[in-house]
């Protein structure tokens, strides 16, 4: 074996000794706008401390780069773990979720963090950061992991999780101090890298708010969102009562016969959720005439309208369905991204002013033809199909958008009700690492794509950028002006979504930049164990992505 391995760095290649961390590699420092806080090797995320032991393509990660956003949020929860070891260390803190561009925590025994308290631990975490203390990392196998977890109170989680590692799999701890933490992802290797943070008591816990995305990576303030911050909540109690909020205790429950009553709980939860809007909405006062279903990408919007549908038919409601995507313009009139590419996800891509007036029509009692797109030809063309609304019907339009101010606005307020669907993942790897939700989302869909529409993982991966951009632009801003909100997740889907994804992740080639994804679902993934689709039952929104579906789309 050679001492040397070559290096491949901003466009120069280097001769280096074998083991050669990556904040070793000659400039890897210079003429970066921002500091790096990881590194891509050959396309997969990792610490600057890395020992690079083959040859290798290297790419520094900074915060204008997502998975660089990912490591600093990481990093950041660390620090404040850190921060409040030193100061209550008979304090254990869940990193809950997200809350626009921070995430809300609380403290594990349901104690309340008074906003004394915070302003102390945000005053230590400024001390951790002016120190520069360096952040190792250190691996280890599981058995040495569970034992250095059960020797700390109250991280019963980080040994269950560990208790049931994937075999060979190491554990990756970061120490600073005498402090250690489990981390999914690499964590920045000093503590001076992380001064772009604000902590804001949120009764009973806090926010820890993080630079936007873009530079100059300024500290937004927070802005309250009660009705997701109360969606979240719910979803909390949820967890609480299927008595499952981690992976370890999810997996604890695969593992024995109990899983298939925890599979029926955890979809009853659903049902009866989605019974109580129904009643909600038909029991209002004025009546409800037209319901408005939003949400972005793979969150389950169709699968919900259809349920929603059967219990407002159970309430002596006939409800009637029309898509948003029979209301596209013509391919020639549709806007285009920043790449030059069609974009889709554009409010702009609509026909506004035809749905608007079809849908003040049919509330009006007229008759309407229903438009048709053709995605083949990239225009719409003749449905022949007539529509009127009886006196017992109400409609309900289900899209993207539809929580848009543009669509309905001339419809009468008490008229419309409109619900914003998304699936906000009630469930964490462990009390310190959180799930994202566009995680979720974005596995979903990785797996629809492939059984329903033919694409690669890779392709799905390759498009996730675009996907999200629209989602920010035109449908997270609209989301607390829905009437209710509905989490589609379910505590146990990941298990299940698990058994279809891995093989398609597992596909996507090193030498492509989607590697980088692949790689972090896949550790995602291998946290839980495999649930097999039979107790899925064929009403699940989860059959949506999976299939197997009693539902026709």
């Amino acid at each position: 074996m050679h001492s040397e391995i070559h290096v491949h760095f901003k466009g120069k290649t280097y001769r280096v000794p074998r083991g050669t961390k990556v904040l070793d590699i000659p400039g890897f420092h210079d003429e970066h706008p921002w500091p790096p806080l990881a590194a891509h090797v050959n396309h997969k995320l990792v610490s600057l401390h890395y020992p690079l032991m083959h040859d290798a393509e290297v790419e520094a990660i900074t915060l204008e780069h997502p998975d660089g956003h990912r490591v600093y949020e990481r990093s950041v929860t660390f620090l404040m773990t850190y921060a409040v070891h030193l100061l209550y260390p008979d304090l254990r803190i869940w990193v809950l979720h997200p809350y626009q561009r921070g995430i809300y925590c609380e403290a594990s025994d349901q104690r309340e963090i008074t906003p004394g308290m915070v302003q102390e631990i945000s005053q230590q975490m400024r001390r951790l950061v002016a120190s520069d203390l360096p952040v190792l990392p250190e691996d280890l196998d599981e058995d040495t992991a569970m034992r250095m977890f059960s020797e700390i109170p109250k991280r019963e989680d980080a040994v269950r999780l560990f208790r049931r590692f994937p075999e060979h799999q190491r554990v990756t701890i970061y120490r600073c101090g005498d402090y250690f933490d489990y981390s999914d992802i690499p964590l920045v290797p000093r503590t001076g890298l992380l001064d772009r943070f604000d902590l804001v008591p949120y009764p009973p816990g806090f926010v820890v708010l993080l630079p936007e995305r873009l530079p100059p990576f300024q500290v937004s303030r927070l802005l309250p969102q009660p009705k997701l911050f109360s969606t979240f909540e719910l979803s909390s109690r949820w967890a609480r009562i299927l008595g499952v909020q981690d992976a370890g205790s999810l997996n604890k429950v695969i593992s024995t016969a109990d899983i298939s009553d925890f599979v029926k709980i955890a979809e009853a939860l659903h049902e009866k959720r989605i019974a109580q809007i129904a009643d909600e909405i038909t029991h209002s006062d004025p009546p409800v005439k037209l319901v408005l279903i939003a949400g972005p990408s793979a969150s389950g919007k169709t699968t919900f309208a259809k349920r929603l549908a059967i219990q407002l038919r159970v309430n002596e409601r006939r409800p009637v369905a029309l898509s948003l995507d029979n209301y596209f313009v013509d391919r020639e009139l549709t806007p285009r991204d920043e790449e030059g590419q069609y974009d889709f996800d554009s409010i702009e891509a609509l026909d506004l002013s035809l749905l608007n007036q079809h849908l003040e029509a049919l509330l009006s009692g007229q008759e309407i033809e229903v438009p048709k797109f053709s995605f083949k030809k990239g225009k719409r063309v003749p449905s022949g199909r007539k529509l009127r609304l009886e006196e017992d019907q109400i409609l309900i339009l289900e899209g993207l958008h539809a929580l848009h101010p543009a669509i309905a606005e001339r419809i009468p307020k008490g008229q419309v009700y409109r619900i914003y669907v998304s699936a906000l993942t009630q469930i964490r790897i462990d009390a310190h690492n959180r799930i994202s939700t566009s995680d979720t989302r974005l596995i979903r869909r990785i797996v629809r794509d492939r059984l329903f529409r033919g694409h690669t993982a890779e392709t799905t991966l390759r498009m996730w950028k675009n996907v999200r951009r629209g989602e920010e632009r035109f449908i997270f801003p609209y989301q607390e002006q829905a009437d209710v909100m509905f989490n589609s997740a379910l505590v146990y889907e990941l298990a299940v979504l698990k058994v279809y994804a891995e093989p398609l992740l597992e596909n996507v080639s090193p030498s492509v930049p989607e590697y980088a994804d692949a790689v972090r679902l896949l550790r995602l993934l291998a946290h839980f164990l495999p649930l097999f689709p039979d107790e899925v039952p064929p009403t699940s929104i989860l059959r949506e992505f999976i299939g197997g579906s009693s539902f026709r789309y």
